[in-house]
């Protein structure tokens, strides 16, 4: 199968919602289409899509602060799955991270999904005994 991985578009916002949502990836207080346009524009270099016949079939969102990189939001369309996919957005956007000058990068990942268990823990990345703390702010009414 051929695909192609490529910069998100802000037009593209809600397909991605779609897509994430359709794999499990969300949504979450920060899905807004407002907030993925701001990270095209913001981040495009680090906010990938795949696409197959003009279709999203995947996507992940990398992160940099400067000292490390951050891996999230790595789904693929469940009708894509098992052909490589995953591991070529993840090697994009740890190429990606690499060339900033990352030299850890954590890949923030559900545990709740076995797929995707199995699939980081095929990589040459480690499971960290630190149990991260995450605090989300909904939109204010």
């Amino acid at each position: 199968m051929q695909f192609n991985i490529r910069e998100a578009r802000a037009e593209e916002a809600e397909a991605l919602l779609q897509l994430w949502k359709l794999t499990g990836s969300g949504p979450s207080v920060t899905d807004t289409p407002e907030h993925l346009r701001m990270l095209t524009e913001q981040a495009a270099d680090l906010f990938l899509v795949a696409e197959h016949e003009g279709r999203l079939i995947g996507s992940i969102l990398g992160g940099w602060d400067n000292w490390r990189g951050h891996i999230y939001r790595l789904a693929v369309h469940p009708h894509f799955r098992r052909r490589g996919l995953a591991r070529a957005l993840a090697e994009e956007i740890e190429k990606r991270l690499r060339a900033r000058g990352a030299k850890r990068i954590y890949a923030l990942a559900s545990t709740k999904q076995e797929m995707g268990v199995k699939f980081w823990d095929s990589l040459p990345y480690e499971k960290s005994k630190d149990v991260p703390y995450v605090r989300a702010f909904a939109d204010p009414d």
